[in-house]
């Protein structure tokens, strides 16, 4: 099945920035900070990274293209999402664009919903799972 990000997901991405995970080939993780996501669509997320938040990836990044994203900051306790997805690099000026083709989405909200797959929904299924489930703060 096709992925679709939400609305709410693209919101949380845009807003929050994301740590990106990845891994080399023997499993060693590696996590950076992508503070600023140029763009996100149904299911591409593409970050522009600084060098210092590249340098951190770059080599296991260039082993293994599979990179898991999860919401940065304190509002990502809230999001309680996770992309997976493989990334494409490509230099761009003085910042790096990691381009991530979105192929699995999770839930990790706490509890019985942990792990979720929500890519294994229809789009109409994630988005009413996902109206009844969270409920966001009022301002």
């Amino acid at each position: 099945m096709a992925v679709k990000l939400t609305e709410r997901m693209k919101a949380w991405i845009e807003a929050m920035g994301c740590h990106l995970n990845v891994a080399s080939k023997n499993g060693s993780p590696w996590v950076t900070v992508a503070r600023e996501v140029e763009s996100t669509s149904d299911d591409e997320i593409v970050f522009l990274l600084s060098q210092d938040e590249y340098s951190v990836i770059k080599e296991p990044l260039a082993e293994n293209p599979w990179v898991a994203i999860g919401p940065s900051g304190v509002g990502g306790i809230r999001a309680c999402y996770q992309w997976k997805g493989k990334g494409k690099v490509e230099k761009v000026g003085d910042k790096v664009k990691l381009t991530v083709k979105v192929l699995e989405v999770y839930c990790t909200k706490p509890g019985c919903y942990a792990g979720t797959r929500l890519d294994t929904m229809d789009f109409a299924e994630c988005k009413e799972w996902e109206a009844d489930l969270w409920k966001d703060m009022p301002k």
